[in-house]
């Protein structure tokens, strides 16, 4: 996560495929780094298994009390 609030997920490079050919869109593992929407990442949080979303929320109310 950045400054912003902005988070920001690793996918693969859809120009090398992952390849390593270090291509002007790519870092040197074939990996992009792309902004997740607000919408991506309640659709993630939504596919998790309740015990899993029950964890996160304590890890965030916890970071709300420091």
């Amino acid at each position: 996560m950045d400054e912003d609030g902005k988070l920001y997920v690793r996918g693969i490079c859809m120009t090398c495929r992952n390849k390593a050919y270090s291509c002007p869109y790519c870092n040197g593992e074939g990996k992009v780094y792309l902004e997740a929407s607000d919408k991506s990442v309640s659709r993630w949080v939504t596919g998790l298994t309740k015990e899993r979303r029950d964890d996160i929320m304590k890890m965030i109310l916890n970071e709300d009390k420091s």
